[in-house]
């Protein structure tokens, strides 16, 4: 939470814009990341491991190495940036213009499934 008030009083600055045709400055690269936050969200990964079995003959034993695949669920982190949320609202908004309107009419509940996989729900 510090971090994110910490951005918000950095977006309040003022960078002058690059040269046209010239490649972007510091200032300006500095200027594009402040308006990015990082944020949380729940992620599942796997991972392989070998793992020690024990195998007896007899009398005899002996290990031997098996690849097993073990589930993490995690908390991983995103950058995200307002520019690049805009830019996917926009696309959403384009493509599924449905949603939107389904919503607006009280008819959310029969595209919900739909509108919640494309844009994040009605």
């Amino acid at each position: 939470q510090f971090r994110y008030q910490s951005q918000q009083q950095s977006q309040q600055e003022i960078v002058p814009a690059p040269t046209p045709g010239g490649p972007p400055s510091e200032t300006s690269c500095l200027f594009l990341l402040a308006d990015c936050r990082e944020e949380q969200y729940p992620c599942t990964r796997l991972y392989s491991v070998h793992k020690p079995c024990k195998q007896c003959l007899n009398e005899i034993c002996f290990y031997s190495l098996r690849r097993v695949y073990v589930i993490n669920k995690e908390i991983c982190v995103r950058t995200v940036c307002a520019h690049e949320e805009l830019l996917r609202a926009d696309l959403c908004r384009d493509k599924f213009s449905k949603c939107g309107v389904m919503a607006t009419s009280g008819l959310c509940q029969t595209v919900v499934a739909s509108c919640a996989r494309s844009c994040g729900g009605c």
